[in-house]
């Protein structure tokens, strides 16, 4: 029975992926070194997880298109959807999804998502809402995680990876655990980089003029003494951080919704 659900709500859940080869609106190559992918089929994931009831895992997926691994969960009022998997959670497992619980008659567990104010300080999320009723937007990738510091009135402070300090809203909905991680996967030959929509590269030296800065001349020619990429800056011997973004990370707090403007300041 359980087959049978795989098979047939998983196909209702994929939908086609459109690869546009490194092409913009007019078709014209603005990305060098992007083909068009091979025949994709996307899984939509329930970034949301408000349902307010416990579920079943009974499936895990492996999916081409993430870098992380993804469940297949079937809830008690039949809802079936697919969610991102949390470090060390097996088929059989039963978790929660939702914003209304009894705390004192079940424990949080890995997998479980809640709002920021069920969650105990200290402990590792992911998949965390920026805004409520808006979908997670942070720590979705593999082995991403963040640490709850504290909590106001209002806000709870979420420690980053990279040292940076974000204020949510307690509203927010998060998943607890660290996302897990896929396997590494050797390409093994050159047809599957290009079905992963990848060209072969090319010396800027043996093209034309008008397709790249070093190309053109009779015969053989070394690259000049300052090489450039395709657009013509320069990419060696020069340094590739950008001091502006260091000045803002020595800020303790950082408001990932202010506009651009305002960060520059």
């Amino acid at each position: 029975m359980l087959n049978f659900l795989y098979t047939k709500t998983l196909s209702l859940l994929k939908r086609g992926k459109i690869s546009k080869g490194g092409r913009n609106f007019l078709g014209r190559v603005c990305f060098v070194g992007r083909s068009f992918l091979k025949k994709k089929r996307y899984i939509k994931i329930d970034f949301f997880r408000r349902i307010n009831q416990f579920g079943f895992l009974f499936k895990l997926i492996y999916d081409l298109n993430r870098t992380r691994r993804v469940g297949q969960v079937i809830y008690q009022n039949g809802i079936i959807s697919c969610i991102v998997l949390s470090e060390s959670l097996k088929m059989g497992n039963i978790i929660y999804s939702g914003s209304k619980i009894n705390l004192l008659n079940t424990q949080i567990k890995i997998g479980d998502a809640l709002p920021l104010k069920f969650m105990n300080l200290l402990s590792l999320l992911n998949c965390i809402e920026l805004k409520p009723f808006k979908g997670a937007q942070l720590m979705r990738s593999s082995g991403a995680n963040c640490i709850l510091i504290g909590k106001t009135l209002k806000q709870g402070i979420l420690k980053l990876k990279s040292g940076w300090q974000v204020k949510v809203s307690l509203d927010c909905m998060s998943t607890v655990g660290v996302v897990s991680e896929r396997h590494r996967i050797s390409i093994g030959k050159a047809g599957k980089h290009r079905e992963l929509g990848f060209r072969p590269k090319v010396r800027g030296v043996a093209k034309n003029p008008c397709d790249h800065p070093h190309g053109g001349g009779n015969g053989k020619r070394s690259k000049p003494k300052i090489p450039v990429n395709s657009y013509g800056t320069v990419f060696k011997w020069k340094p590739t951080t950008n001091t502006k973004k260091d000045r803002l990370k020595r800020r303790l707090f950082k408001s990932l919704s202010e506009n651009s403007k305002k960060c520059k300041k």
